[in-house]
């Protein structure tokens, strides 16, 4: 070994090892402390010390830079069980919305909501607020018997009643009995009204399901098994406000799709910013489909949708 590499591999264990200030280090080498300051830098650079940082936070980090630079995010949010008291992942990912979504609200004048479970730990965590200026709209319809509270108009609801804000209702269900309910409905002035005023909201939160696996629509009773193999076979890979789509982002046409009303796909990536939040493995490839598709803005996810994106290709590649 060079005599100057013994003398950065013994200044580096003096330092590294036996914790020695780099001052009294000078003064037993007969150095100055630039010099030695100088010396652990050189070590570093010549690979003699190697400095790697282990911490549970990290990789997470590395990770939420990673994904959020690939697909052009202003804000990523990866909800994880690590160092928190909740056991629900959909819990910790409704209060990281929250974090988010409250800083942004004073300017807000109208906020988009969609529905489902995720959306709904959001507005559960939601902190009261004053914002008599803000007025919150559904994005899809929000009538039903089952399971009211993951229903768009009562989660508008709550939510009004949190931040004291204003709040207009969806009259009309996710999807209607038949072709000729939903062309009846849409000729209605309240329905004319809230689908104009959802297509103009400054932000919207909206949750993503997958048809096949894991849906909102199944939750609600809207899809039976017969839906369900339609979908498939038609290569359904997610479904955001009224519109199951395929890898390609390309909407779904069926006798199901035909029938739901809400914003649809093309509406919501013609919005100012667009939120989504998801968690659940079944959901990476529909979000990776609609982050390439790139109109959403800010996105709160899970640890194992996170590691798919992580791992996908670049977009642009």
């Amino acid at each position: 070994m060079a005599e100057r590499d013994e003398l950065l591999l013994k200044i580096a264990l003096l330092y590294y090892e036996e914790e020695i200030t780099q001052s009294k280090i000078a003064e037993m080498l007969n150095l100055s402390r630039p010099t030695v300051a100088s010396m652990l830098k050189e070590a570093r650079q010549k690979g003699i010390v190697k400095i790697m940082i282990q911490h549970a936070e990290h990789d997470l980090l590395q990770k939420q830079a990673s994904i959020r630079k690939k697909y052009h995010l202003q804000n990523l949010e990866i909800a994880t069980l690590t160092n928190s008291n909740q056991k629900d992942i959909k819990a910790i990912a409704g209060e990281l919305c929250t974090n988010l979504i409250e800083p942004l609200l004073p300017k807000i004048k109208n906020l988009g909501l969609g529905w489902g479970t995720t959306v709904y730990q959001y507005v559960t965590q939601a902190n009261y607020l004053n914002l008599p200026d803000m007025k919150i709209i559904p994005l899809i319809g929000g009538v039903g018997l089952s399971h009211v509270k993951y229903h768009s108009n009562h989660l508008a609801f709550m939510l009004s009643q949190k931040y004291h804000s204003e709040v207009s209702y969806f009259y009309a269900p996710a999807i209607a009995e038949s072709l000729e309910v939903k062309e009846t409905l849409l000729k209605t002035n309240m329905l004319k009204e809230i689908l104009t005023a959802g297509k103009n909201v400054d932000l919207a939160i909206l949750g993503i399901g997958n048809p096949i696996l894991s849906s909102t629509y199944h939750q609600l009773g809207y899809i039976d098994q017969t839906d369900t193999e339609i979908l498939a076979k038609e290569k359904a890979i997610g479904d955001i406000g009224s519109t199951f789509f395929d890898k390609n982002g390309a909407p779904v046409f069926t006798d199901l799709s035909e029938r739901m009303i809400g914003l649809s796909l093309e509406d919501i990536r013609k919005l100012k910013r667009v939120v989504i939040i998801a968690t659940g493995e079944e959901k990476a490839e529909s979000i990776e489909t609609l982050l390439k598709m790139g109109f959403v803005t800010d996105l709160i996810i899970d640890e194992t949708i996170a590691d798919y994106l992580d791992q996908t290709k670049n977009p642009t590649d």
